[in-house]
């Protein structure tokens, strides 16, 4: 009979560094594929590893390792980097399965083809608005799919009808985070005014974005709840004028609504 002995304390150590080893090493993978994800434009190598913060020698191994899981494409005359068609696969998992999407989406076109304006769907990520849905406007012939884009949640009016129902200490902690960051003249960047600005919101039922993120560009939103009436999404829609886009304010109130009702 053979008797195991007592795991030597080496062994122990050396299995816990081999897997801090791992982890750390996925950190970098996925710092690599999200500088990748991130970027405007196709990356060579060498701008990867300083977006992703790692030396050029690991970027340049993890990006091989990923293009050939398919996570990472590369360019085989210039050797540029974009993402791959691996991803998809996950994406569609998530978005295919995500309540709030799958229940908002018929109410996001009937709404861009009421207003004749682009419409757009958000939630708040890691103290962003992440994108998950989007129409564009019915006289333009593209659909309008912005999901996966992040902006900032203070000054974009789904971010704002979010936070206006946020309690106070959760969007203190998040401006702890993430600083009111001017993007343009009309970026409120002032505490006491943003804090105003969501009272405002929550006055209203509505949130406004005049031209706060991108100039000549204003938006308004109305926020989503769950059935413990926390906000956990906004609707809203986008175009170049302000005035417009008020007129529809009952509208896209209306519309968060009917959403809210179906996720209770």
């Amino acid at each position: 009979m053979v008797r195991s002995g007592p795991i030597r304390a080496d062994s122990a150590g050396a299995a816990d560094d081999a897997d801090r080893s791992a982890v750390k090493s996925l950190r970098k993978a996925l710092a690599v594929l999200n500088a990748i994800a991130e970027a405007e434009h196709p990356l060579v190598v060498a701008d990867v590893a300083i977006k992703a913060g790692v030396a050029r020698p690991t970027a340049y191994r993890l990006v091989q390792t990923l293009v050939a899981a398919g996570y990472v494409a590369q360019d085989p005359l210039d050797g540029r980097l974009s993402i791959g068609f691996a991803v998809l696969p996950l994406a569609s998992s998530l978005l295919d399965r995500n309540r709030m999407r799958i229940e908002a989406l018929p109410h996001l076109h009937a709404l861009a083809k009421r207003t004749g304006e682009r419409a757009n769907l958000g939630i708040l990520y890691r103290d962003c608005v992440l994108y998950i849905a989007g129409v564009e406007k019915p006289s333009l012939p593209t659909i309008y799919s912005r999901f996966g884009k992040h902006a900032p949640a203070h000054c974009s009016s789904l971010g704002k009808a979010i936070l206006a129902y946020l309690p106070e200490p959760d969007v203190r902690a998040l401006l702890g985070r993430k600083p009111l960051e001017a993007h343009t003249p009309s970026t409120i960047t002032n505490r006491v005014a943003f804090f105003k600005e969501l009272a405002d919101t929550r006055k209203r039922g509505y949130a406004i974005d005049r031209a706060e993120l991108v100039p000549k560009s204003y938006c308004l939103a109305a926020p989503i709840f769950d059935a413990n009436n926390r906000p956990v999404g906004a609707i809203g829609v986008s175009g170049r004028e302000l005035e417009p886009l008020i007129k529809h304010e009952e509208l896209v109130r209306q519309t968060a609504e009917v959403i809210t009702h179906h996720l209770m």
